[in-house]
């Protein structure tokens, strides 16, 4: 039998977690987004982290696109995984959503893996 754990108050995480989305709309909201950003991460890892990064900042698409001087529909592709924007574009978006966009040169040696990291400039 497995062993089920309980939270001080009784309750597993998933029920207390489960309560808490049946009382709070915006929280059982939040919960559905992270989902979907957990199933996109498997698809495109990229487009997964700005998708996330855009919801904690309660950013919109729109928002986003304007400020980075792009289109709507480029924001979309993006974080649907279906299309990567050239790197300049690419940094705009990084810097709307606060962030440095970061390349990474990984090489093996003698067995070690090494990684580099540089700012796109």
């Amino acid at each position: 039998m497995a062993t089920v754990l309980h939270s001080p108050v009784g309750k597993s995480a998933a029920k207390a977690a489960k309560a808490r989305a049946d009382r709070n709309v915006a929280y059982r909201d939040a919960r559905a987004e992270y989902e979907r950003i957990r199933a996109l991460r498997e698809v495109s890892p990229v487009a997964a982290h700005l998708r996330e990064r855009r919801f904690e900042l309660g950013l919109t698409q729109e928002e986003v696109a304007k400020a980075a001087g792009t289109s709507h529909s480029a924001i979309s592709r993006l974080e649907k995984g279906t299309h990567i924007p050239q790197l300049p574009t690419l940094q705009r978006i990084a810097a709307v959503l606060d962030e440095e966009l970061l390349v990474c040169f990984q090489r093996t040696v003698d067995g070690e893996v090494e990684h580099e990291f540089a700012a796109v400039a």
